[in-house]
């Protein structure tokens, strides 16, 4: 094997490897790529850059702008009722009524804000309904995931895999030449959901429980005794009796204990690191010698103003990554964080150490002033993070939705009939609504997710790597060889769809698509075969996460807010990709022949 591939080779392995880990921030990794590949002599200079140049990449980063422009008409809060409403008729035809709705957005629309803006709906009708949120929010993101796939916009994975085949001189790929097989994976996708769903994603709450306004998920939270209680016991078994509360720590005079015996007598002054029932940790803190922390009291706000909030952090706020000790939600929010539910994990350290990732639920407390502050955050360009409560619906800006929708039907049709580059469409797009003062240049800057760009233009990197140094030959040499020993059409699309899917949900979908893309061409160059069917089996693939909360952003997104556990992905999504696995070895080969 040539040095550079064996270098691609070490490169590639380091890289899923911190992905998997999250020990670095995935943008950082990606610039990391770009770097050592172009120290390494793999790739030149121009090659490294060029993925910040790509087609894809500021495709991506215009339909970021497009989407905020109409998130910002409030059409979705708008549209927030209506869905409520269809949840309310039976777990069947709201299911199928959110389907519909959903991917019909996703389809031409960022997902994500989609998502965030109807998790608090979701969450707030099941309730209603006496059913727990998880039995809606994973098929809140698989519609999402769905919607995604029917269009070439719906999706970065799409026009990444795009842009990788127009570098390759391929130009195939248009505006609904995903529609035909995305269309059958959402039928089949929603069949599933409608009839089977049930079955397979739990219900993680007791419906006599969901009444309770807080909730009833286990949140860590960090008290301290400040005075000796008048008449009970000190012992943690009397303190904590008939409280459902774990004490997980117990920190005195610098000393930390886990899980410290029940009958272990209290001092003054003793940190306490509790688990347990939201409910029955704001009726524990209402007992006069337990506070927060010092300087929470300190601000001592009045009963009658103080408030709890729930959020979930999204990827893009600027709080993910950091240590809770370094986020100074006092003065941003005038809040504090009082509890954390992290990704279904139990954490044994102070609070203040937690650090803090995408899809963690933090409460808040807070008064009248914070709780504004809060619900403004969540209307500004790229809000850092979504309540779990539903909030007055604010009215429509009809004028500006009738702009902001005509901009984007006429980028979809100036695409679609190939009268100008969807690239150079969307950008038109951003113009004209500039020029309308719908946005700024300042919300275009803010709308954009740097992060998706960083990853986008070193996953390019990482295929062109792969390609220069050989490494796709070998792969799909390999790969050849398996299917002309046993099998066709079928047996390719079968591997290229597992292989694709696996590193999916291991790693970013974008980075498993430039992986495969490289080897795509070489195994179709080999084999004398059209290479748009595994192109789009690729992109079907890498688009298709169902299995780990980690494989897509709106998996993340709802992981911590359905009080979901990893297992929980797996069993419900397990099935899906099989069944999506089976319709890709039968339909693709059909629809998009190989000859």
């Amino acid at each position: 094997m040539p040095l550079d591939a064996i270098i691609t080779l070490i490169v590639i392995v380091l890289t899923l490897t911190l992905f998997i880990r999250e020990v670095v921030r995935i943008d950082l990794v990606a610039l990391g790529v770009i770097v050592v590949l172009v120290l390494s002599g793999v790739i030149s200079v121009k090659q490294g850059l060029a993925g910040f140049s790509n087609e894809a990449t500021l495709t991506v980063a215009a339909m970021f702008v497009l989407s905020h422009a109409l998130i910002k008409t409030q059409v979705i809060s708008y549209l927030g009722p209506f869905l409520s409403g269809l949840l309310e008729k039976g777990y069947k035809k709201g299911i199928a009524g959110m389907g519909v709705l959903v991917a019909s957005l996703s389809a031409f629309v960022n997902n994500t804000p989609i998502v965030a803006t109807l998790i608090p709906v979701v969450n707030t009708a099941s309730r209603k309904l006496n059913e727990s949120p998880s039995r809606y929010l994973m098929p809140l993101s698989y519609f999402a995931i769905f919607g995604g796939t029917c269009t070439l916009i719906g999706t970065s994975t799409n026009l990444l895999v795009k842009g990788m085949a127009v570098e390759r001189g391929v130009n195939e790929i248009s505006m609904f030449t995903f529609t035909p097989f995305g269309l059958i994976l959402f039928a089949a996708g929603s069949i599933y959901l409608i009839f089977f769903g049930k079955r397979f994603i739990p219900g993680r709450t007791a419906s006599d429980e969901l009444k309770e306004q807080e909730g009833v998920k286990k949140f860590l939270t960090e008290i301290k005794l400040k005075q000796k209680p008048a008449k009970e016991s000190k012992s943690i078994s009397s303190l904590f009796k008939n409280e459902d509360i774990k004490v997980k720590l117990l920190k005195r005079d610098g000393d930390v204990k886990e899980d410290p015996e029940l009958s272990l007598e209290l001092k003054e002054n003793d940190e306490l690191l509790i688990e347990g029932n939201l409910t029955k940790i704001r009726d524990l803190l209402k007992r006069e010698y337990f506070s927060i922390t010092d300087s929470f009291d300190d601000k001592q706000f009045p009963d009658e103003e103080t408030r709890l909030v729930e959020i979930v952090l999204l990827s893009n706020a600027s709080v993910v990554d950091k240590k809770l000790s370094d986020v100074d939600f006092l003065s941003h929010y005038n809040s504090e964080v009082i509890a954390v539910r992290q990704r279904g994990k139990k954490q044994l350290s102070d609070l203040k150490d937690i650090r803090l990732k995408a899809g963690d639920i933090l409460v808040l407390l807070t008064n009248k002033k914070g709780y504004d502050l809060i619900q403004q955050s969540q209307v500004e360009v790229n809000q850092p993070f979504v309540s779990l409560r539903v909030e007055q619906v604010k009215s429509v800006d009809k004028k500006n939705l009738f702009i902001v929708t005509g901009v984007i039907i006429s980028v979809i049709g100036l695409a679609s009939f190939g009268i100008v580059p969807v690239v150079i469409a969307a950008f038109g797009g951003i113009v004209v609504l500039n020029v309308a003062q719908i946005i700024t240049m300042t919300d275009v800057y803010r709308a954009i997710d740097w992060k998706v760009i960083f990853l986008l233009a070193g996953s390019l990197s990482l295929g062109e790597a792969m390609s220069s140094s050989g490494l796709s030959n070998i792969i799909g040499d390999k790969l050849e060889w398996i299917v002309n020993s046993y099998g066709g059409p079928v047996l390719l699309v079968g591997l290229f769809y597992l292989i694709t899917v696996l590193l999916t949900e291991m790693v970013s979908n974008n980075a498993s698509a430039a992986l495969m893309v490289p080897i795509a061409f070489s195994v179709s160059e080999s084999m004398d075969t059209n290479v748009l069917p595994l192109l789009l089996t690729v992109a079907f693939a890498g688009s298709s996460s169902f299995m780990t909360p980690v494989g897509y952003q709106t998996n993340t997104m709802i992981y911590s807010a359905g009080n979901y556990y990893f297992r929980d992905f797996t069993k419900a999504g397990a099935p899906l990709s099989i069944l999506f696995w089976i319709l890709a070895m039968i339909f693709i080969p059909l629809i998009y022949p190989f000859h």
